[in-house]
């Protein structure tokens, strides 16, 4: 599907994608035009996050290293190079993104990964693998041709199914056939956590209580310096206002439970700081436990969200769930949905206000899961494969070098 038209389920136009002015371009074309004479090394690996620190890269990092090569990533901020290496399970080599040792790297590699864009998203050339890891599944929010941004020019976009394949395909303007279906590499660091460490470096000496996390998608944020909305009205770091979290907090109190919210990276609202149950878990408090999220995700009783896709990643460990989203209508009238009706794909009870949110807690506190099989039949629809090995089937379809024992090459 190409211009405009209409996406099933969303009763409205494509928008028409904006374009950068020719002096935002200009560096990009440039850098484009170079990258596609300059060789490739056909071993070497190159990772690049808007965000720095992502599961997914870690990953392929990973699983680079079992293969014999060290991978570099290249980073928006070069502050946290320190942070991430100490974060990486294996050694990685860290180079500030528009540096030029970050430039000459990106140019050599014949394998680049993104979880957004890189380098003005630009077509790659035909001897570079340019791989948009992305940070979710597709069947959730809008996003990329469908929000107006333009596709993504990548040569892969990998996907965990079929379903996943028809929305990326379309959404990022990509070919079907340059859409794999491998699963996400982040997945693979959710699955090998030890649920155990996890819990107790993240819970302490109260790990014992059964604890929710809630993963809300934020609804007003800051994007490139700017504030970007994407519903109408906002709640405090999720979609309830202040007096609801505090009702919800006294019936958690009440059950000797707890909910841990982890709120988006670039969410722009505050979260209330007076909850006896509810505690907040930013992206810093993960770091300083030398934690990133997928192993932290592995550690909870269940998961509160809304149309954030990381329940599509949830379903690999099997765990009750419940969407908390009030503003659902709001929703589709802002930045809207792509599966429709969104109630009726979900695993796990659907609530619009805490009425319905409270008894969905109460199942999952006396360790009832009446949801459990429509989970099982969710995973088999959203999941093509329930393992761990993302990465490494990402990378034997790249043609990189066979797995190896042995210690990674410098």
């Amino acid at each position: 599907m190409a211009g405009t038209g209409t996406f099933p389920g969303v009763d409205r136009p494509l928008p028409t994608p904006s374009r950068p002015s020719w002096r935002k371009r200009a560096p990009y074309l440039a850098l484009a035009a170079v990258n596609r004479v300059v060789p490739k090394v056909a071993s070497k690996v190159v990772l690049h996050s808007t965000v720095d620190i992502e599961d997914g890269l870690l990953a392929v990092a990973d699983e680079a290293a079992a293969r014999g090569s060290r991978a570099t990533v290249l980073l928006e901020d070069a502050r946290r190079g320190p942070l991430l290496r100490s974060l990486s399970p294996v050694p990685v080599r860290t180079v500030a993104k528009w540096s030029l040792r970050g430039l000459a790297h990106y140019l050599t590699a014949q394998h680049v990964m993104t979880t957004g864009s890189i380098h003005g998203n630009l077509r790659p050339p035909r001897r570079q693998n340019v791989v948009a890891l992305w940070h979710g599944e597709p069947p959730t929010k809008t996003t990329a041709r469908f929000e107006g941004q333009g596709g993504v020019r990548a040569t892969y976009a990998p996907v965990c199914s079929t379903v996943g394949r028809a929305y990326r395909s379309v959404e990022f303007d990509v070919p079907p056939l340059q859409v794999p279906i491998v699963g996400a590499p982040r997945n693979d660091r959710m699955l090998r956590a030890d649920r155990a460490a996890v819990r107790r470096t993240l819970l302490g000496g109260d790990a014992d209580r059964t604890t929710l996390v809630w993963m809300p998608s934020y609804r007003v944020a800051t994007w490139k310096g700017q504030l970007r909305s994407d519903v109408a009205g906002a709640g405090p770091g999720v979609p309830f206002p202040v007096e609801d979290v505090r009702r919800i907090d006294d019936w958690l109190h009440a059950q000797g439970a707890r909910i841990v919210v982890k709120v988006h990276h670039r969410d722009a609202t505050a979260f209330p700081t007076d909850c006896r149950a509810i505690t907040v878990l930013t992206q810093g408090d993960l770091e300083s436990r030398g934690l990133t999220l997928y192993p932290a995700l592995s550690a909870f009783d269940g998961l509160i969200t809304d149309m954030s896709s990381v329940w599509v990643d949830y379903l690999l460990v099997d765990r009750p769930m419940v969407f908390a989203f009030p503003d659902v209508e709001h929703y589709r009238q802002g930045r809207g949905l792509n599966l429709e009706p969104f109630e009726h794909w979900v695993p796990g009870p659907f609530a619009h206000t805490v009425d319905d949110l409270l008894p969905a807690l109460a199942d999952v506190v006396a360790g009832r899961d009446p949801m459990a099989e429509e989970r099982r039949r969710a995973r088999a629809r959203f999941h093509q494969f329930a393992d761990d090995r993302s990465a490494q089937r990402l990378l034997d379809g790249l043609g990189l070098p066979p797995r190896r024992l042995g210690p990674a090459a410098s």
